[in-house]
C-alpha cells in the first residue's frame, strides 16, 4: 500500500537532498527530485521535474502532478526556503499531498525569538536573548560578547552573522546590517567557553505527539570555524547521556510542527544549551540511516499509513561533508594526511556514496552543466544590453466613472509615443491653473538610466495628442530616479521621486515650476525605499513604502509615520505582507469617501495588473484594508493591445487619466547606442 505514495525530494540540490535522496533510495521508494533550478543525479532518482522559480505557477504545477499520481505523494523539502513555501500553502496543497507542516505557522515558529521562548517554557536553557529593531532600539547594549544573527532563516544569510565582544564592535554590527537591509535581528549572549561542544539531535515528529530522536551528533568541525556548517561529526546513539532529552521532547511537541526536524544545542561547563530548531531534515541527514535508523523512511511510513520502526540497534558512525571539510587542508588548518584517514572511517558523507557516485561526480566534474551556465550567462546579459524592458504612457479624458469602477475601461486611453532615446514610465498628473503636467520617469536608453521628465499639457480641440507638449527634463542626478510622486502644498509644488539607487529618499520642492527643483529634506539615509508616497490622515503624516534589503522581490509595504523630524515605523509592519499586492502603482487617494491604495500585481511578473485598495483603518498602530477591483492589460480600452504586456500605475487629475503599458520585448536602436557608450566609457576608464 504505502509503495504507491511517491517521495518527492524538493528543493535545492547539495548535501541536505543527497542525504534524504539515498535514505529514501536505500529503502525501496520510488524518488522523484523536483526544483526550480538543477537537477541532482542518483541511481535512486526515478525522475527529474522542473517547477516554475514563480510561486504562483508552482503550486499549480505541484497540484497537477499530485492529482496524476497514484496516491497522495510525500514532500521532503531540502531547505527552509521550500519548508516555509510548503507551510504557506499548506490550506490549499494539503488535499493533494504529505508534507512536514505547522499548519501555515511555520514562519513564526522560525522566529528565532518565538522558538527560544517556546524552549523556555519547556524548562530547557538558553542563551540570554533579545529581539531588537535596528532603528528604535540602538540604546540597547547588551552584556558581552554577543552574537548578532538575523531573527529567522528567512530574515538573512549565515554570512551576516555577527560576533561582537565589546561595544563598539557591536555599534559597528548593527550599522551593517543596517546598511545591508536589515530592521529587526537577534541579539543572544555568545558561549565562549574552552570546555564546550556542539552536538545535534535529528528526529521526527508524529501528528499523535510522538518524537523520535534516534540519537546525537557531536560535531567536531564547522567550516567556516565557528559560524559555518558541520563538516566532520559523530553521531552516538546515547541519547539517555543528555539531561535534557526529555525536556527537548517537550518543546518539540509545544510547536505543533509535525516532520522531519534539527536541533542545535551546545554543551558548556556541564550546561546544555538551547541554540536553535531547523524544521526540516539537517545537512547530515544520511548519518542515522548509515548508523541503523532511517528517519525519512520511518517518516514516510508513518504518515502513509504504517508505523514507524524504534530505534534499536542504532551503532556509532562519523560523518564528513567532504567538501567543506577539505578546506581545512586547505587552509592548512589540518594535514592531508590526517584527514584521508578520517575520511576512510567515515560511513556518512555529504555527496559522497559507494555504490552511488554520481552526485559526487556531478559535483566535481561539471562540465555539461558549465556550458549551459556559461551560455545562459552569455544570453543574459546580451539580453540585459540590448532587450532591455521599455513602458510607454498612456492618458485618457476623465469622466465621472473612474478606472477601478463600473464602467471604468468602457472609454478608450491614448498611448503617447517614446522618442528614439527616451521611454516614460510612472507616470502622475497635476494641475496648475489652466493647465496640467504629466511627470514620469525619462528612462535615457543613450545613457542607462532614468530621470524624472514632464510633458505639459495645453487645452485645444485637436485629439489628445495633439494637446501633450514634447519630454523635458524636469529633474536628474548621477544615478537612477523613478516614480515622481508629486504634490502641491501650502501654494507650492513638491516633488518625492524613488532613488534607491542612492540609497536615500529625499523631498524636492519647485523654485520654478515645472522646469527647476531644488532638495529642500532628506526623508532616508542608507535606505532603499522604492515607490513612496505620502499622505496626511488625522494630523498624521504617513509614508507607505517599500524597503527593498538584501533580496530584490516586492513582498512587503510598510508604513511610517512622522514625529518631529524622524520617521517611526507602523506597530504593524509590514502591513502587507503579499508579492501581489504590496508595491505600490500610485498615488494613495480619496474618492466617493474612501481612501484608495493602488498596488502592482509583482507575484508571477513585474507590472502584472493593477489591484485597487479600499483603506478601512489608518492609524499608528492600525491598518486594515480590503481589495475593490483588479484591472489589468486585458481589460484596457487601448489600439494595438498586441504590443502591450502589462500595467503597473495609475494616476489622474482633474481633468485627465494616467496609466503605463509594458512594451513586448525586442532589440532598439537606443539600445545599441547605450552598448557603444559602455564600451566608450570602459575604453576611457582603462586609460
Amino acid at each position: 500500500m504505502t509503495n504507491k505514495h511517491t517521495a518527492v525530494v524538493i528543493g535545492t540540490k547539495g548535501v541536505n537532498a543527497a542525504g534524504l535522496i539515498r535514505s529514501l533510495g536505500e529503502a525501496g521508494k520510488n524518488v522523484v527530485f523536483a526544483s526550480c533550478n538543477a537537477a541532482l543525479e542518483s541511481k535512486y532518482i526515478h525522475r527529474y521535474i522542473k517547477f516554475s522559480e514563480n510561486p504562483v505557477t508552482r503550486i499549480k504545477e505541484i497540484i497537477d502532478f499530485c492529482n496524476a499520481s497514484e496516491a497522495k505523494p510525500v514532500f521532503f523539502p531540502t531547505d527552509d526556503e521550500t519548508a516555509f513555501f510548503l507551510d504557506d500553502n499548506y490550506e490549499t496543497l494539503q488535499k493533494h499531498l504529505i508534507c512536514s507542516n505547522s499548519r501555515g505557522k511555520l514562519r513564526y515558529l522560525a522566529d528565532k525569538a518565538v522558538m527560544n521562548t517556546l524552549a523556555e517554557n519547556a524548562g530547557l536553557c538558553v542563551p540570554k536573548f533579545r529581539k531588537i529593531r535596528i532603528v528604535t532600539d540602538d540604546d540597547f547594549t547588551p552584556e558581552m560578547p554577543v552574537i548578532i544573527k538575523p531573527y529567522a532563516g528567512f530574515a538573512g544569510d549565515k554570512s551576516d552573522i555577527c560576533i561582537c565582544v565589546n561595544d563598539d564592535e557591536y555599534k559597528k554590527a548593527l550599522q551593517k546590517l543596517k546598511q545591508n537591509g536589515y530592521t529587526e535581528v537577534i541579539v543572544q549572549k555568545l558561549l565562549d567557553s574552552d570546555r564546550q561542544e556542539e552536538i545535534g539531535l535529528m528526529g521526527i515528529a508524529m501528528s499523535n505527539g510522538k518524537v523520535i530522536i534516534p540519537g546525537i551528533i557531536h560535531k567536531i568541525r564547522s567550516y567556516p570555524n565557528k559560524r559555518g556548517s558541520t563538516s566532520y561529526a559523530r553521531f552516538s546513539p546515547d541519547t539517555n547521556g543528555l539531561k535534557s532529552i526529555d525536556k527537548i521532547i517537550e518543546f518539540v511537541k509545544s510547536t505543533g510542527y509535525t516532520g522531519l526536524f534539527d536541533i542545535e544545542m551546545i554543551l558548556s561547563n556541564g550546561v546544555e544549551w538551547f541554540i536553535e530548531i531547523n524544521y526540516r531534515n539537517g545537512q547530515y541527514g544520511y548519518t542515522p540511516t548509515a548508523a541503523g535508523y532511517n528517519l525519512p523512511d520511518n517518516w514516510y511510513k508513518a504518515v502513509t499509513g504504517g508505523n514507524a520502526d524504534k530505534p534499536n540497534n542504532i551503532k556509532e558512525v562519523y560523518y564528513m561533508n567532504e567538501r567543506e571539510d577539505y578546506r581545512h587542508v586547505k587552509d592548512g588548518e589540518l594535514s592531508r594526511k590526517e584527514w584521508l584517514e578520517e575520511f576512510r572511517k567515515v560511513s556518512a558523507y555529504g555527496m559522497y556514496c559507494p555504490g552511488d557516485q554520481r552526485p559526487f561526480i556531478r559535483q566535481y566534474v561539471k562540465i555539461p552543466d558549465r556550458f549551459k551556465i556559461c551560455f545562459k550567462i552569455i544570453k543574459s546579459k546580451f539580453k540585459d544590453l540590448a532587450v532591455k524592458e521599455e513602458w510607454s504612457i498612456a492618458i485618457r479624458p476623465r469622466t465621472d466613472v473612474l478606472l477601478y469602477e463600473s464602467g471604468g475601461t468602457d472609454k478608450p486611453f491614448t498611448v503617447l509615443k517614446n522618442s528614439l532615446r527616451y521611454w516614460a514610465a510612472d507616470p502622475f498628473i497635476i494641475s496648475d491653473k489652466e493647465k496640467d503636467f504629466l511627470f514620469f520617469e525619462m528612462y535615457d536608453r543613450f545613457m542607462g538610466k532614468g530621470l524624472i521628465g514632464f510633458r505639459e499639457i495645453n487645452d485645444g480641440n485637436d485629439g489628445i495628442s495633439g494637446r501633450i507638449g514634447k519630454m523635458k527634463i524636469a529633474y536628474e542626478q548621477s544615478t537612477h530616479l523613478s516614480f515622481p510622486f508629486i504634490f502641491k502644498y501650502n501654494g507650492c509644488f513638491y516633488m518625492m521621486p524613488e532613488s534607491s539607487e542612492a540609497e536615500n529618499l529625499v523631498l524636492l520642492k519647485a523654485v520654478d515650476f515645472p522646469y527647476k527643483w531644488e532638495q529642500v529634506e532628506t526623508l532616508a539615509v542608507n535606505k532603499r525605499f522604492v515607490d513612496s508616497v505620502m499622505l496626511e490622515n488625522d494630523g498624521n503624516i504617513f509614508l507607505f513604502t517599500h524597503v527593498l534589503g538584501k533580496s530584490d522581490s516586492f513582498d512587503t509595504l510598510d508604513i511610517y509615520i512622522k514625529e518631529g523630524n524622524s520617521w517611526l515605523q507602523h506597530k504593524k509592519n509590514p502591513v502587507v505582507n503579499s508579492a501581489s499586492n504590496s508595491r505600490l502603482a500610485g498615488t494613495v487617494f480619496e474618492y466617493h469617501k474612501k481612501r484608495i491604495r493602488v498596488s502592482q500585481d509583482c507575484a508571477e511578473e513585474y507590472g502584472k495588473m493593477l489591484h485597487f485598495n479600499s483603506i478601512s483603518e489608518l492609524t499608528s498602530d492600525k491598518y486594515e484594508e480590503q481589495l475593490v477591483a483588479n484591472i489589468g492589460i486585458g481589460d484596457i480600452d487601448i489600439s494595438r493591445r498586441n504590443k502591450y504586456s502589462g500595467i503597473h500605475t495609475y494616476n489622474f487629475s482633474n481633468r485627465y487619466e494616467v496609466i503605463d503599458l509594458k512594451n513586448t520585448e525586442r532589440i532598439r536602436f537606443g539600445n545599441l547606442i547605450n552598448i557603444l557608450y559602455k564600451i566608450k566609457c570602459k575604453l576611457t576608464k582603462n586609460h
